[in-house]
């Protein structure tokens, strides 16, 4: 048996969760940061690690950093972008812009911070 025979359904992460994992600038651990997951590194493969991207350091990229790569060991899971403010989903859906592979992750923030927006609104 495989390792990739061995992960179940249940082990993925889906992208839009937001998690809490190390964010490493040039080898070195900075610490804890919260993120959003964007997707698999590795499309099919969880154990190739999660791209993630660290939403209260500024916009998406990869020269700021603010984009990197967290294993499934290092993650600890704190919700979705369902459970998040609309001012925090706002943030978050600018931050992403057009970045390269975050459009499932940008669609969830985007279809949530509507619904709220209609709550909020009375619509």
């Amino acid at each position: 048996m495989t390792a990739a025979a061995t992960v179940t359904s249940q082990d993925v992460l889906e992208a839009g969760a937001i998690v809490r994992c190390p964010r490493y600038v040039a080898g070195e651990s900075t610490g804890l940061r919260k993120a959003v997951v964007l997707g698999l590194y590795r499309e099919g493969d969880p154990t190739g690690g999660y791209r993630v991207y660290f939403y209260t350091l500024g916009a998406a990229g990869f020269v700021e950093r603010t984009v990197g790569i967290a294993f499934r060991r290092e993650i600890d899971l704190l919700g979705t972008v369902e459970d998040m403010s609309e001012r925090t989903l706002v943030r978050i859906w600018r931050g992403l812009g057009d970045f390269p592979g975050s459009a499932t992750a940008r669609y969830r923030v985007q279809r949530m911070g509507v619904r709220l927006r209609k709550a909020r609104l009375g619509r």
